[in-house]
């Protein structure tokens, strides 16, 4: 059985433009009318496929297609939000790959052998209300209660209870909790994703199947030091927060490249107070970005680099607070569901490799409660991403679809994972 190629391509360059902005990209932001419409467009092509469709109260979108047998179904989809003046593949090719595996199967009367289910979840990027995989966060059950309430607009200030009851799909804010599934109702989740780098592309190969998703916490390194005049105090008598927040810098990157892994290491800005030529910065703030796929590397990176901090504040008389905004481990794609990947990419001819990813995906939450696994596809204009350039081609849209169909065919047919 094979998918439909061409309905694939077209469904996915129409509904990945809803959300186009002046620039040439995409903006299609979660709670928002371009979002609003994107979801009625696929609700409506979903239920023309047969699903039983719904939207739960935070927004993510589920379709269900029955088994022949009441088992755990498998669930299948990825998010359906882009970052500013974004492209159409991310996170939507996963989507759309979902859809077209279950109207091909409703097309050819094909009934499998336990339930399949299709995600698209809600405020994957947070472009606007930060903190990163929310739809998935609330299916599995670990935000907090009061997590509408406190999480704010980013620009506006405006609370995301206030954004989910204008978005008017029946949303239920207060009660996020409801949103949560059940593991035992489920065999395993799936991802398809576009890669996002240019390691396929570099291989010549059109897909990998993943091992890991590399964990990554984010966090803000606020530094508190003293203003004085940049010709009037001596150097052994300053407390500056701009050095120290240099040095930070570059133990972040030096960390990185000493892990003894592939290690990421990111300080995207540095940003100082009061920012004037002539006078010493008397606050910091430094954005720190790291992701690792190796569970003890991964502690023991921020473990070093606060005791680095720790070490530059003594030096120079400084204060410091970290807050967190992203803190998750890495998720290791399940042993079983790999080789499953491995074998169909095989038996369909699909050239392939095995990598780890290094941005993060829903597919981190679900690894906590379920057996997961991911499929990546090349990015082939120069691996680019989160921008309008992105690009992923129809071939490779077609190989991985038609990898995700086989490897869903196959797991209906599977009692259990080990």
């Amino acid at each position: 059985m094979r998918i439909n190629r061409e309905r694939l391509w077209t469904r996915l360059q129409s509904l990945g433009g809803v959300g186009s902005d002046p620039q040439g990209g995409v903006s299609r932001f979660a709670w928002t009318p371009e979002y609003r419409e994107a979801c009625r467009i696929l609700m409506g092509w979903m239920e023309e496929a047969g699903l039983t469709v719904r939207m739960d109260g935070v927004g993510n979108i589920l379709g269900r297609m029955e088994g022949k047998h009441d088992l755990p179904a498998i669930l299948t989809g990825s998010h359906f939000d882009t970052v500013p003046n974004g492209g159409r593949f991310d996170g939507m090719a996963g989507v759309m790959a979902a859809l077209e595996l279950l109207t091909t199967l409703h097309e050819s009367g094909y009934i499998p052998e336990r339930p399949i289910e299709m995600v698209a979840f809600v405020n994957e990027e947070a472009s606007q209300f930060l903190g990163g995989t929310f739809g998935s966060k609330a299916m599995c059950g670990v935000l907090p209660s009061d997590y509408t309430r406190t999480c704010l607009h980013r620009y506006t200030g405006q609370p995301l209870r206030e954004a989910m009851l204008e978005f008017d799909m029946n949303l239920d804010p207060d009660h996020i909790e409801k949103s949560r599934i059940n593991p035992c109702d489920y065999l395993a989740f799936l991802e398809l994703h576009i890669e996002q780098g240019k390691y396929l592309l570099n291989q010549d190969l059109p897909l990998a199947v993943i091992t890991s998703v590399a964990g990554i916490r984010q966090f803000y390194i606020t530094l508190k030091g003293v203003s004085a005049h940049a010709g009037g105090m001596a150097m052994e008598d300053r407390h500056d927060t701009l050095m120290a927040a240099a040095a930070i810098a570059c133990e972040v990157e030096r960390l990185a490249l000493c892990s003894g892994s592939n290690t990421r290491g990111t300080v995207g800005y540095i940003q100082s107070h009061p920012a004037e030529h002539n006078i010493i910065a008397d606050e910091s703030v430094i954005p720190v970005d790291y992701r690792e796929d190796d569970d003890a590397i991964w502690a023991d990176y921020y473990d070093k680099l606060i005791h680095f901090v720790e070490e530059e504040c003594a030096k120079r008389g400084l204060e410091y607070t970290i807050r967190t905004t992203i803190d998750l481990r890495p998720a290791h794609c399940h042993p079983q569901l790999i080789k499953i990947m491995e074998e169909e990419a095989a038996s369909l001819e699909i050239p392939h490799t095995q990598m780890v990813s290094y941005p993060c995906h829903d597919s981190v939450n679900f690894e906590r409660i379920m057996p997961m696994g991911m499929i990546f596809l090349r990015s082939s204009n120069g691996g680019l991403s989160h921008c309008p350039q992105e690009y992923t081609t129809p071939e490779d849209m077609e190989a991985g679809t038609n990898l995700l169909l086989n490897t869903i065919l196959k797991l209906s047919k599977t009692e259990n994972l080990d």
